[in-house]
């Protein structure tokens, strides 16, 4: 799983509500929680390239760094803000 490595290690900090558990390495995936820390959604992440999980996160409205330890706005703090509520 080069890829998810790759993203690991090089992207995640750059996206803020957004952690890593490596509880489960043999099935990685993606869980997305609503504001009362429910699971609304699972996304396996086995497959998917660098490229696509960043651009599923920015498809959901997570907010993006520019650069590792960029202080996050304010006004982006409870991101991600424009995720369809009815498909997350």
């Amino acid at each position: 799983m080069p890829e998810l490595y790759k993203f690991l290690m090089e992207r995640l900090a750059l996206y803020h509500n957004l952690e890593y558990d490596s509880g489960d390495h043999k099935k990685p995936r993606l869980i997305f929680y609503n504001d009362k820390d429910e699971e609304v959604k699972i996304v396996p992440l086995k497959k998917m390239k660098a490229d696509e999980i960043c651009d599923l996160l920015d498809s959901l409205g997570f907010y993006k760094r520019s650069q590792k330890g960029e202080e996050v706005p304010e006004e982006f703090k409870n991101f991600p803000l424009k995720a369809p509520r009815d498909e997350l």
